[in-house]
């Protein structure tokens, strides 16, 4: 907002016509007068008689020349009178000449006045001669004059000719002056007509904008009284020049005592006075305004009665006739302050009442999968044992189904944060033919207790593989076969699917349809149907069973790939679920080879394994789990024992720790590698704590084929070795992260299937070694280290329940026991050194060497918090890894409390 400023007289829109016009009739003015003063002068010359007038010195010269020549015919009588009158006229004949010879002449007089000037100083001895010889001389005088008789006259003539014509040029002069003089009197009332026309014009458009601007002024001032907001107009000294009706209502002061007073004292608080005081004073020095038009802002002001509120400011700054002066708008926030805290405080109500939700999900969840891991890791345990055909069926199904309801546990415990996936995890391959026919044949059995009929059409599909994420692609199809087979009991169920044109070159459909004979859904409630808890028939409710999630699960889990999903149906008629997921076509490579699960396994022979580790009770631990596996296992305490043991003897793979005093285990794999021993080509996989992605291409620069991350799960080694065996020197990666993306649902014709899914490989020997990956449920349990980082303390367990069962089942709790014990009295000579830690590269080594070895014996969020100290150290955050570190003690005590509980009793 600009504050109005009074019209100006030349203020239209060509400014430059007005100076010129100004300018025109000034230089006509000047030019007018100085012509009249030339005319002026020039008659008032005209008009004036000269006594020393050119044609009387000239008229004279002719006269006296007569004189002279009638005194000479007088001298002739010898009387001294005679000859004195004669020198008398012959000296004033001489002064006219002599006059009429220093006045200006026109060019043809001169040679006349000459000639008598010449003639008369000729005469001049005999004049001045005693009278004898003046006598004498008379004739000669008569003589010469004579000569020149006739030329005075002709100059008295001459000089009138030139006096006639010098009189009528000045006239004409005038004449011309008086013509020139006319026309600049016409051009200057010319001028003057246009002057007063545009004049008249400044004079309308004066009036208009005067009334424009009063108009304005009304309108401005019936806005400002009319504003919600309270307007205070102030100008740079402070000084309050308006006030309106808002501002009346907000501050409590009528109008009268605001203006002329200053807003400082008036509206401000006592203890923001002084820094507005500044601000004014900056203003006036520099010009520059440090609040003024920047936008909203909220500031602290006071009313009449002394009372602070905020308000929501906005001030603009406006030229005024007076100087510059300050708008400000102002609003009362005290009651949008009140609710925004009223909204603050029922937003953290219900976040805290959502985590209360979700610790109580976490600790039931706990409670729900330590059984249920015990029993997957029972019946994966048993799997290794000799059964017969009928008995590994059974097996896969008990497998089967625990691993389903272990996702499906995930699944309803992650429904909330299903919202906010961005669908970025990683994809795998995946064969949607084999996928289809075998969650078809995983439904039948419930199929048959319904006695619903399953059909699969599979005509749109063949044998490509796609990239998508198949344990989310099989629980979305087991949700809607469920739920089309608990409503369809007596009735058939199809599961259609095929591939449709997608929008990009490499870019596919995966159309799945799913159609059943029940009893249909209302049009009103077919959107319905996807939300949490809905189920339409609490008949069929009371009858299936069931919790209303699976649709509302499938529906993000869609939205989650990118797809939509939607249901068709019309009551009495049976429903259709239909599901459109993008894919794209999966890189051509060899796949795994794969066995048919009721197989029975092959036993292989042992590998020649070197394990190195500076910690004993982790090689101790790492030498009981390969053992178990039935490998030949030898050890090296360091990296040069590492270097002097493979220079002696041949192994098939060799495991490296990487932090190890002397020689590390980087530098023990270079040599190995580069010497001509017998182990310059063996695989040598890294075995670590914590490993950072540059810190892993170090190790493959190095020479390493890949990693397994402490603390070590048993399955994921045994696929680490059967790669690694395997690979011919391609890169293995055993850590957590690459432990989820390989356990999948155990599905069929998923690449990367968890039962299904194994390799048959081939050890030194020549006879098969068959490696199978661990159920879902593990990936499950070990996030990665961020994730770790960012969770709750409240929510990761002390300890690894499925880790503790592995080494129970390894090692039995007698010999487990031991190893803790072992454990605990290191960590108790240890412990303090890290505590008392102060430099970066101490702290880091110390926290890397305990993560480990709590790692290995399940001492997870003790593990956890190693990890974390390790990282910071990495980063250069040494306050971090300090405030961390403090935490130790408190989870050492409480860890070891688990234990006991758990284990040493």
């Amino acid at each position: 907002m600009k504050w109005p400023e009074r019209p100006r007289l030349f203020a239209g829109r060509r400014p430059w016509l007005g100076c010129f016009l100004t300018l025109t009739v000034m230089l006509c003015l000047a030019l007018a007068g100085a012509l009249a003063f030339n005319v002026w002068n020039g008659i008032r010359t005209l008009n004036t008689a000269r006594s020393d007038h050119t044609e009387w010195v000239y008229s004279q010269l002719e006269i006296e020349y007569l004189k002279l020549d009638r005194a000479l015919a007088q001298a002739r009588s010898s009387t001294p009178e005679g000859l004195r009158n004669l020198r008398k006229r012959f000296d004033i004949f001489y002064s006219r000449v002599d006059i009429a010879e220093k006045m200006q002449h026109d060019a043809a007089i001169v040679p006349d006045i000459a000639r008598l000037r010449r003639m008369l100083d000729g005469q001049i001895p005999l004049i001045d001669a005693g009278d004898t010889a003046l006598r004498a001389g008379l004739d000669d005088l008569q003589s010469a004059l004579h000569e020149v008789e006739n030329v005075p006259r002709e100059i008295a003539l001459a000089s009138v000719a030139l006096s006639a014509s010098a009189e009528e040029t000045e006239r004409q002069r005038i004449i011309r002056l008086i013509e020139v003089l006319f026309v600049v009197a016409i051009a200057v009332a010319l001028a003057l007509l246009g002057a007063i026309l545009r004049l008249s014009g400044q004079a309308r458009s004066l009036d208009q904008a005067s009334h424009q601007a009063r108009e304005h002024q009304t309108r401005l001032e019936t806005t400002l009284r009319a504003s919600l907001d309270a307007v205070v107009v102030t100008d740079d000294r402070g000084v309050i020049r308006d006030f309106n009706g808002s501002a009346e209502a907000v501050f409590g002061l009528s109008r009268q005592d605001a203006v002329g007073r200053d807003f400082i004292d008036l509206i401000v608080p006592p203890h923001l006075r002084q820094a507005q005081r500044d601000n004014l004073d900056r203003f006036r020095r520099t010009g520059v305004p440090l609040l003024a038009d920047q936008g909203r802002f909220e500031y602290e002001l006071m009313d009449r009665d002394s009372r602070c509120f905020p308000a929501d400011l906005s001030i603009s700054l406006a030229n005024s006739d007076t100087g510059p002066i300050f708008v400000s708008y102002i609003r009362d926030i005290t009651d949008k302050k009140h609710k925004e805290a009223e909204i603050t405080r029922a937003r953290d109500e219900a976040l805290e009442a959502y985590r209360e939700k979700s610790r109580f999900f976490a600790m039931m969840s706990h409670e729900m999968r330590t059984p249920l891991n015990g029993v997957l890791s029972a019946l994966q345990l048993l799997r290794d044992s000799a059964l017969d055909g009928e008995q590994r069926e059974f097996l896969y199904a008990a497998m089967t189904s625990g691993d389903i309801l272990l996702g499906h546990i995930d699944d309803v415990l992650a429904i909330e944060r299903s919202e906010t996936e961005t669908g970025d995890e990683t994809l795998h391959p995946c064969d949607a033919t084999a996928l289809t026919s075998g969650l078809v044949g995983m439904m039948t059995p419930l199929a048959q207790t319904s006695a619903t009929r399953l059909h699969l059409n599979q005509s749109g599909l063949d044998d490509r593989q796609i990239l998508t994420d198949p344990r989310a692609l099989q629980q979305i199809l087991v949700n809607l076969l469920s739920n089309a087979i608990k409503f369809s009991p007596n009735g058939d169920v199809t599961l259609a699917a095929t591939y449709r044109p997608g929008t990009g070159a490499d870019q596919q459909v995966l159309h799945l349809r799913v159609e059943d004979t029940g009893p249909g859904i209302a049009a009103a409630d077919l959107d319905r149907i996807f939300e949490d808890f809905v189920s339409l028939d609490s008949r069929y409710e009371r009858r299936t069973g069931g919790t209303g999630l699976g649709l509302g699960i499938a529906r993000r889990l869609v939205r989650r790939l990118g797809g939509t999903i939607h249901c068709l149906s019309t009551p009495g008629e049976g429903a259709q679920f239909i599901v459109d997921l993008p894919v794209r076509r999966a890189p051509v490579s060899v796949p795994r080879p794969r066995r048919d699960p009721m197989e029975t396994p092959v036993c292989h022979p042992a590998l020649s394994l070197l394990v190195a580790d500076d910690n004993q009770i982790n090689r101790d631990l790492l030498k009981a789990m390969l053992e178990r596996m039935g490998h030949d296992v030898a050890l090296a305490p360091g990296g040069q024992e590492a270097i002097d043991v493979a220079g002696k003897r041949r192994f098939d793979a060799i495991l490296m720790d990487i932090s190890m005093p002397g020689v590390n285990g980087i530098q023990a794999t270079r040599a190995i590698l580069s010497a001509p021993g017998p182990n310059c080509q063996t695989p040598i996989l890294a075995v670590t704590a914590h490993a950072l992605p540059e810190e892993r291409a170090e190790f493959t620069a190095a020479g390493m084929i890949g990693c397994v991350q402490k603390p070590v799960d048993m399955s994921m080694l045994k696929s680490a070795l059967t790669q690694s065996v395997t690979s011919g020197g391609a890169a293995v990666d055993a850590s957590p992260a690459s432990a989820a993306a390989d356990r999948t649902p155990d599905v069929p014709g998923s690449a990367v299937s968890t039962q299904q899914s194994r390799t048959s490989l081939t050890g030194p020997g020549g006879e098969g070694l068959t490696a199978a990956a661990a159920p879902p449920s593990e990936s499950k349990k070990k996030p990665t280290a961020p994730l770790l980082e960012q969770a709750d303390e409240d929510e990761t367990p002390l300890l690894d329940e499925a880790q503790l069962l592995q080494l129970l089942d390894l090692l039995g709790r007698d010999k487990l026991s031991e190893r803790i014990s072992a454990l605990v009295q290191r960590m108790q000579d240890e412990l303090p050194g890290l505590i008392r830690a102060q430099e970066l590269a101490e702290l880091q080594s110390r926290a890397h060497a305990m993560a480990g070895m709590c790692g290995m014996f399940g001492a997870k969020r003790l593990h956890q918090n190693l990890e974390q100290i390790e990282a910071a150290c990495k980063s250069g955050a040494l306050d971090r890894a300090m405030g961390l570190t403090s935490l130790l003690p408190q989870l050492w005590e409480r860890t070891q409390h688990a234990w006991r509980q758990r284990i040493l009793q």
